[in-house]
């Protein structure tokens, strides 16, 4: 699984992106070969001004579930990948486990095949 990891703002320090790549792996460990991309952007929303402003944002490429996007705020960016980590390991649970309906082969339906 190839993450890429976006820093806005400011550099990317080997810890951060180590940080990233253990808590995103730790994550998606049950979706096995299913995730197809990972993005993680990192950046500081209000600059200078101070405040909750370190944001992690993670987006997942799910094979034949579609897209599952967790994102986290906090004062500490560790803190901020962390929360962005739980949330989407809850969320790829989630995606895995939902019923995918599938198109029923009745043959009294308009438009199939009978078999005689």
């Amino acid at each position: 699984m190839d993450i890429d990891i976006r820093a806005i703002g400011f550099e990317l320090t080997p810890a951060l992106a180590q940080r990233v790549d253990t808590q995103v792996r730790s994550a998606l460990a049950a979706a096995g070969e299913r995730p197809t991309g990972v993005t993680v952007r990192l950046d500081d929303v209000n600059g200078d001004h101070g405040g909750v402003d370190q944001r992690c944002r993670i987006v997942v490429a799910l094979s034949r579930r579609g897209t599952t996007v967790a994102a986290a705020t906090a004062v500490d960016l560790y803190a901020a990948i962390d929360e962005a980590a739980r949330r989407l390991r809850r969320s790829a649970q989630r995606a895995l486990t939902r019923h995918v309906g599938r198109e029923r082969k009745d043959p009294q339906r308009p438009g199939t095949l009978v078999q005689p």
